[in-house]
């Protein structure tokens, strides 16, 4: 266009602009276009495509596909000669199939003719039958039509039977025919086997990575920008959970998870080597897989790692660093910093347990394998009382954790509650109890306030808090009841209460263990003290701390309280877990004399000393006007110079406001305080706090200081709840630092002194206090695990395990081939004859190793281990195993239980006398430690459930009864919650139920001296589908291969003939040896027959079992030596299962390895046959019959 000069702008110029703008949006859009198209998850799902065909690669390179390809190569080879060999004949061939085909022709035309016989013949039965109806049998032309109906059936069968003859000769000339090409199709179908799953590679490799170059384009065009829409291979991964919802701006909307985007690897086994985000989720057999308890399909993945599931960046999905170097290395590598607008950021790795709580809040104590650090977090909230402060709606434990003061008066001293109260720790250092007063908010350099309203002194932390403690111990003292205890009954024997404090099973629960660094009262006098505690009574055999440490306690209580306490402590307290342990006035008033001698009970750390309370006056009246703020200022002057003019009643009105201020009341039953409610923040729904609701006050400033963060790393601190959770656990006054508070105002929270493992614990159970989000694909237990976890919880709450072993430690060791092996197992004595105690089934082995062989001074050649458990590949139950490699044995789970055991038995085998329930004292230092151990402590609970009639083990907890006479230590007497007890009984049962398929497998394996491999190469040959893999899983417990394997090998099993002792059934119990059924035919045919069966069990010339065993309370012939005793024969009938029994009279060392019970009827062998003449299987039942009908045998002596 010309420029005519009557435009604004020169045209041309305006043409040249106009152009430059169009490329520049042009590719500008192009740009955008490009920008959005190419999104990071796309990148990694192009790197996760490189990576599996690298990794297809590595498989056929591998030895068993490259064996395989020299197979299909060879394979080719015949084939190829044998194709050419049937070439050869072809002509014969080709004559076969024409002659087939004119075959199959006949056969077609025989087929139709027989067809239409049959249509003709039912046509003329159904005339006749109509002319019969209408006519009647006698009309003569009805046998007319029978006869003509005769020749149409003749015609039906030779036309039949001419079909057969040319299916028949059909059939013979297909044979023919394939025969001809039977070769070909055999090698063909042997390089198919031997290909399978290398073909499957390929396949794979086809799809991945296509070698035409058609495909390859194809597939770079389908992913093109603006063609992607079509049948993309990069595509973003979406799973929809059906049941599962986030609230959204007072919404519920359904969870969309896009993590698989970039994850892709997450649900796929075998990749577990690869960097993230290719690498599979940990435990698949637990998370993700179809097959689990949590498919992915139903939970996606941020209902448990939390985070924005529908974003598709690594910046906006809102991933969580799990240490400063990974956050240092995430904001250079993606600019990574916290999504300031999304609430729930992923939990970190340490911290990701706690999403288990919000599915689990009934099942908690079950899921300890799979979650152990939430379900330790759990327990220790429960152990400090955590609850009791802090609402949690659902929280099971509802009792005070602390004992009650009630009654503190008949307890201890003024002076001792005063200096408690003061700091706990000082007296006893492991104790659960919080410091609550002088903590850092009311430290040394603290002005609390100014008095008398500003217009006086000020009033620094430490008298403030000394002032509060005495006030505090006042009332206390004010409260208890007045009402003394009466005197012991009896004088105490020292040295006989020395031996009761052991064997009454005190340490069980107790602990005397020196204080940290100091030399222990007892041994003040030896200079050469090496920290070894030499007297059996007073070993600390670990970490035992389900009750108090007994060190100093005789400085604390007086000889009467403890009388009364130990004889029954429910009287005292009602609600305690102390139980009742039944004893005699004279044992208990020689165990008080006991501790009140030994100056083990009157050790005291290093400071400690009970003062009286120091206070000043004008304090309390400062604290009385803080706390009584809303009485005018006159009236408070009159009560200061009237009714509160003493200091006694000052203290207890300021006490009784500080105990409802710092929530005393909440753990321990105070008079009159019953209803007052607890002071802490309900903590329900806590991690479902947004943190704007969280008051982090000046620490992150002074964190920022201290350790030279930067603003972005301040503010950053701020962001996350488990920060102000973990500072809140570790210095809970910490935030107070830098704030004008007045007294009342300030926090209370007490300092419990966790380790940061604790710490780390409690956060993350409280991090999973959440609000519920899971309501329909919540996980509703059934009846048989809530059973399960109620008694698992009680089982731990009254300590069960402190006495009895209730499973053995989990061994790893490597064998002389270099194979690692982990077996359920207990050690035995390296020198039986210089040393007879087993090595410790917890800790760290290697470390006692060590210590050992310095002590010693030798080294260890051996270490044996003996199967608490069928092994397969190396031995039954009681079978031991030697392993010379002793630097590769590791204990990975310890012993649950039986921390009372080696101390019992230590006793008796070290002691030079033991007093006998018989009263006589008796030496056993020349007794085996094993017979020691069966004979004199806590029997073990090994596979109880199994054992067990649960009535009679119902009633036996509620009503505890002697079994073994011989045992000084007894079964206490508990107080039990609402269906505890039911519980306990419950969970051994389902526990034996639940182990059996595990101990099925195993034992059929080590019956038949296979192993995972062998019998799955053994069952091939059956028809039965069942796999080394899905063995192995049923033989470890695996509940995925239990549950699809199972069956089939019962069915394999039963097959070759395998029989064990049947599988526990919870909820159904009944004894077939007293049915009617069973016993009337036996008595029918033998009257005489209990009689027979008596003498055999009692004649000297059989078993004589009551020369060990009580019968119907009638003591064994060896009455004199308690070592030997064993239980009433009379408590079999109620107490035991009889396939239980069966098994226990067949071998007693397979059930109880060690036991000195011996094995009495030997199924090799014909024994005892002048009593009943029958092989040993027949001579068990019998006895059983005996046994389960005692009171109706009527027994002889």
């Amino acid at each position: 266009m010309a420029d005519r000069g009557d435009t604004h702008y020169h045209v041309p110029h305006l043409n040249l602009w106009f152009t430059v703008s169009s490329i520049v949006l042009l590719i500008t859009a192009f740009w955008m276009v490009i920008d959005d198209w190419s999104r990071p998850w796309k990148r990694y799902q192009a790197e996760f495509r490189r990576i599996e065909v690298r990794r297809a690669k590595e498989v056929l390179e591998e030895e068993p596909s490259q064996a395989a390809l020299a197979e299909e190569v060879q394979l080719s080879k015949t084939l190829v000669q044998a194709q050419e060999r049937l070439k050869a004949h072809t002509g014969t061939i080709d004559a076969a199939k024409s002659e087939q085909l004119e075959l199959k022709a006949v056969q077609f035309k025989a087929t139709e003719a027989e067809k239409k016989a049959k249509q003709n013949y039912n046509w003329e039965r159904f005339l006749v039958d109509e002319f019969r109806a209408h006519h009647g049998d006698d009309d003569e032309g009805y046998g007319k039509k029978l006869e003509a109906l005769k020749s149409f059936e003749d015609e039906m069968a030779r036309l039949g039977n001419r079909k057969k003859e040319a299916d028949a000769a059909v059939v013979a000339q297909e044979e023919k025919v394939k025969g001809l090409g039977v070769e070909v199709s055999s090698i063909e179908k042997s390089m198919k086997k031997a290909t399978k799953e290398i073909d499957k590679v390929r396949e794979k490799l086809a799809v991945i990575a296509p070698e035409d170059r058609p495909t390859q384009i194809a597939n770079i065009i389908r992913d093109f920008p603006g063609l992607d829409f079509i049948g993309p291979s990069l595509k973003v991964n979406k799973v929809l959970p059906p049941n599962l919802t986030f609230e959204l701006n007072f919404t519920q909307k359904p969870r969309i998870d896009m993590c698989q985007s970039c994850h892709l690897a997450a649900d796929r086994v075998g990749y577990g080597n690869e960097e993230q985000p290719f690498t599979s989720h940990p435990d698949l057999d637990l998370y993700l897989l179809a097959k689990s308890p949590h498919p992915l399909s139903e939970f996606g993945c941020t209902i448990c790692h939390r985070g924005a599931g529908e974003a598709l960046d690594f910046q906006r999905a809102d991933h969580r660093a799990s240490s400063e170097e990974q956050a240092h290395e995430w904001g250079e590598k993606y600019h990574w910093h916290k999504q300031h607008y999304w609430d729930y950021p992923m939990l970190p790795s340490n911290y990701i347990e706690a999403s288990c709580v919000q599915c689990h809040k009934d099942t908690l104590d079950l899921i300890e394998p799979a979650a152990p650090k939430v379900v330790d977090g759990f327990r220790l909230f429960e152990r400090y009382g955590c609850y009791a402060c802090h609402k949690v709606e659902w929280f099971p434990t509802k009792r005070r954790p602390g004992p009650t003061l009630a009654a503190i008066r008949q307890k201890t001293n003024k002076e001792f509650i005063n200096s408690w109260i003061a700091d706990p720790k000082a007296f006893r250092p492991t104790t659960w109890m919080p410091q609550i007063f002088h903590l850092e908010n009311y430290g040394p350099d603290v002005t609390v306030v100014h008095s008398k309203y500003g217009t006086e002194r000020a009033m620094m932390g430490p008298e403030w808090s000394d002032s509060a403690v005495a006030s505090v111990a006042s009332f206390i003292w004010s409260r208890s009841t007045t009402k003394s205890l009466p005197p012991m009954p009896h004088e105490g024997d020292v040295e006989r209460g020395r031996e009761l404090f052991l064997l009454s099973g005190c340490v069980a629960c107790h602990n005397t263990v020196p204080f940290e660094g100091q030399t222990p009262k007892e041994y003040a006098d030896d200079e050469e003290f090496d920290g070894v505690i030499e007297d059996r009574t007073k070993q600390a055999r670990g970490p035992n701390e389900h009750g108090p440490n007994l060190r100093g306690i005789a400085t604390k209580v007086t000889p009467d309280w403890l009388f009364q306490w130990i004889k029954n402590p429910a009287v005292y307290w009602p609600e305690t877990r102390m139980p009742d342990l039944r004893l005699s006035d004279r044992d208990a008033a020689d165990i008080v004399a006991y501790v009140f001698d030994d100056p083990l009970f009157a050790d005291v750390p290093d400071g400690w000393a009970p003062e009286k309370a120091s206070y000043k006056r004008d304090v309390l009246e400062e604290q009385a006007r803080w706390f009584f703020n809303r009485i005018l200022p006159a009236e408070l002057d009159r009560r200061f110079k009237g009714e509160w003019s003493d200091d006694r009643a000052l203290l207890e009105a300021v006490g009784e406001k500080w105990v409802l201020n710092q929530g005393c009341h909440s753990c321990h039953e105070i008079s009159g305080l019953e209803d007052a409610q607890p002071i802490g923040t309900e903590l329900t729904t806590w991690a479902s706090k947004t943190i704007d609701k969280l008051d982090f006050g000046f620490l992150p400033e002074i964190l920022a200081e201290k350790h030279g963060w930067d603003y972005g790393e301040k503010s950053e601190f701020k962001e996350y709840r488990e920060n102000f959770l973990e500072h809140k656990l570790r210095t809970p006054r910490a935030f107070d630092r830098r704030k004008v508070k007045n007294p009342t105002e300030r926090l209370r929270m007490p300092l419990f002194e966790f380790n940061e493992d604790q710490i780390e614990s409690i956060v993350c159970f409280v991090d999973g206090l959440v609000e519920d989000e899971v309501q329909l694909a919540k996980m509703v237990p059934t009846p048989a695990e809530l059973a399960m976890d109620i008694g698992l919880r009680a089982i731990r709450q009254k300590n069960c395990a402190g006495c009895h072993v209730i499973e053995p430690a989990l061994v790893e060791f490597v064998d002389e081939d270099d194979v690692t092996h982990r077996v359920r197992g207990s050690f035995l004595p390296i020198d039986e004859e210089f040393d007879p105690l087993p090595p410790p089934a917890k800790g760290d082995f290697q470390q006692w190793l060590s210590r050992y062989e310095e002590a010693w001074e030798d080294e260890v050649p051996e270490i044996i281990v003996r199967l608490e458990g069928p092994e397969p590949g190396l031995g039954d139950v009681g079978s031991t195993v030697i392993i010379e490699d002793t630097a590769s044995v590791r204990i990975i789970e310890p012993a649950w239980g039986g921390e009372l055991v080696p101390v019992i038995t230590d006793y008796y085998l070290w002691e030079e006398e033991v007093e006998d329930v018989d009263g006589v004292r008796r030496s056993y230092t020349e007794e085996a430690y094993e017979k020691l151990r069966w004979t004199f402590a806590p029997p073990v609970l090994l596979n109880e459930g199994a054992k067990l009639q649960r009535e009679w083990f119902f009633s036996f907890l509620l009503d505890p009864v002697q079994i073994r006479k011989q045992i000084r230590v007894k079964m206490p007497s508990f107080q039990y919650g609402k269906g505890e007890a039911g519980a306990i009984v419950d969970y051994f049962a389902n526990r034996a139920n639940l182990d059996w398929p595990a101990r099925y497998a195993k034992k059929f394996m080590v019956t038949h001296d296979q192993t995972p491999a062998s019998m799955a190469e053994e069952i091939k040959g059956t028809g039965i589908r069942l796999d080394e893999s899905e063995l192995g899983g049923i033989a470890a417990g695996n509940e995925i291969a239990t549950a699809t394997g199972l069956s089939k090998l019962l069915q394999y099993a039963e097959e070759v003939g395998f029989r064990m002792d049947a599988r526990t059934d919870p909820a159904y119990e009944v004894i077939p040896q007293r049915t009617r059924g069973v016993l009337e035919p036996i008595l029918e045919a033998d009257p005489g027959f209990f009689g027979r069966v008596h003498n055999l069990v009692t004649g000297e010339g059989g078993p004589n079992c009551i020369q060990c065993h009580f019968l119907r309370g009638t003591p064994p012939t060896q009455e004199s030596t308690p070592v030997a005793w064993a239980p009433d024969l009379d408590q079999t009938r109620e107490r035991l299962r009889p396939e239980w029994v069966r098994q226990w009279m067949i071998d007693p060392g397979k059930v109880y390895p060690g036991t000195t019970m011996p094995a009495n009827f030997s199924l090799e062998t014909l024994q005892w046959q002048d009593y009943i003449a029958a092989p040993s299987e027949e001579q068990i039942e019998a006895v059983l019959l005996w046994l389960y009908n005692l009171d109706r045998a009527e027994p002889r002596n």
